[in-house]
C-alpha cells in the first residue's frame, strides 16, 4: 500500500472516530417542519443589496446565502410532502456523522443553516440535494451501497451539487427578474420585515422551478458530471476509495430500468458517469480492498434501513 493511500485510510479512521458526531437533533429544523415560518428572523439585513430596477446579473449576485438558505428549507417542504421520513435512529445518527464528516472537507464547510441529511422511506433509487445543504438518501438508494466508502460517493456527490449552488442554476430567468424588482423595491420602501408577501411570492415561484427539476429531471448533465467529479476530489481529501465510485456506478446500472421513477430519471446513465469518472481518475493510485472495519460498522448501522 502506498503512503498516500495509508494517509487517507488514517484520516478517514480518525475523523469516524473523535467527536464529530452531529445527531439530526442539532439540525433538526423542528424534526423536519421545514419551511418558511413566522419566526425566521427574516428582516431587512438580507436586502441590503439592490436597487429598483436591478439587472438579472445584479438580481443573481445579490442572492445571498441566507436567501439560499430559505429557499432550501421551502424547497425540502416540498420533498417532504411527497415522500415519508424514514425514522431509524440508528441509521439517521450513521449517515449524518458520515455527511458532516464529508461535508467538513468540501469546498463548503459551512452553510448558513447548516447541512442536514435525511432517510426517505422509498424503494426509489435515488438522493436529492436542495440549496443551503438539506440532502435526502432513499432506502433504495442505500440498498445500492454495498459499504461505507460507497455510501461515502452518494453523500460527496450531493454535497458537491451544494458547494457548486446548482439548485440555483434551476430558477428561471424570469424569477431572477421577479426577484430583482422586488428586492429593490423592499429596500427602496424601507422594509421592515412586517412585510415580506413579495418575497414569499417569488419564492413560491423559484421553490415550484427547483423542487420540480430536481425530483423529475435533475439537475441536467453538465452540472450531474461536475457534481461526480468534484465528488471525487472530496471523498480523496477525506480518505476514502475513490474507485468505489465506479462500484455503485455498477450497482445501479444493474438497477437501472427505463422511465422508472428514480436515479434514471434524475442523472445521467451509470455507463455515462462510469466514463466520466473513470477519466477523472486516471492517474490515480489502483482501487484497494476497503478496509473491514467500514464495512462491518456499515452494515451495523444500515441492517434495518436496507432491509427489504
Amino acid at each position: 500500500m502506498n503512503t498516500l493511500r495509508r494517509q487517507r485510510r488514517m484520516v478517514v479512521t480518525l475523523l469516524l472516530g473523535v467527536a464529530v458526531l452531529v445527531t439530526l437533533s442539532q439540525h433538526s429544523y423542528s424534526q423536519f417542519g421545514i419551511g418558511l415560518g413566522d419566526d425566521d428572523g427574516f428582516s431587512v439585513d438580507i436586502f441590503q443589496a439592490g436597487k429598483t430596477g436591478m439587472s438579472l446579473v445584479e438580481a443573481r449576485r445579490s442572492f445571498t446565502l441566507k436567501h439560499e438558505h430559505y429557499l432550501g428549507r421551502a424547497v425540502a417542504a416540498n420533498i417532504l410532502s411527497k415522500y415519508t421520513v424514514y425514522k431509524d435512529p440508528a441509521a439517521n445518527r450513521y449517515v449524518t456523522l458520515l455527511g458532516q464528516t464529508i461535508a467538513a472537507h468540501s469546498d463548503m464547510p459551512q452553510t448558513f443553516g447548516g447541512y442536514l441529511f435525511i432517510l426517505l422511506d422509498s424503494d426509489e433509487v435515488n438522493a436529492f440535494a436542495a440549496p443551503g445543504g438539506i440532502i435526502f438518501i432513499t432506502r433504495g438508494m442505500l440498498r445500492a451501497c454495498e459499504n461505507e466508502d460507497q455510501l461515502a460517493v452518494v453523500l460527496a456527490h450531493e454535497i458537491a451539487h451544494v458547494q457548486g449552488r446548482h439548485g440555483i442554476e434551476l430558477i428561471k430567468d424570469s424569477r431572477w427578474k421577479k426577484f430583482g424588482a422586488n428586492l429593490g423595491l423592499l429596500i427602496v420602501a424601507g422594509v421592515d420585515g412586517g412585510n415580506l408577501a413579495p418575497l414569499v411570492d417569488v419564492f413560491g415561484d423559484m421553490v415550484k422551478d427547483i423542487a420540480n427539476e430536481i425530483m423529475t429531471k435533475g439537475y441536467g448533465k453538465k452540472l450531474e458530471k461536475q457534481a461526480d467529479t468534484d465528488a471525487l476530489t472530496i471523498l480523496m481529501r477525506v480518505g476514502y476509495e475513490p474507485h468505489e465510485s465506479i462500484t455503485l456506478m455498477q450497482n445501479m446500472q444493474e438497477r437501472f430500468v427505463k422511465g422508472k421513477k428514480d436515479f434514471a430519471k434524475t442523472h445521467p446513465k451509470p455507463k455515462d458517469r462510469i466514463k466520466t469518472i473513470g477519466k477523472a481518475l486516471k492517474g490515480e493510485p489502483e482501487a484497494s480492498e476497503v478496509p473491514a472495519v467500514r464495512v462491518s460498522r456499515f452494515d451495523a448501522a444500515m441492517s434495518q434501513a436496507r432491509a427489504q
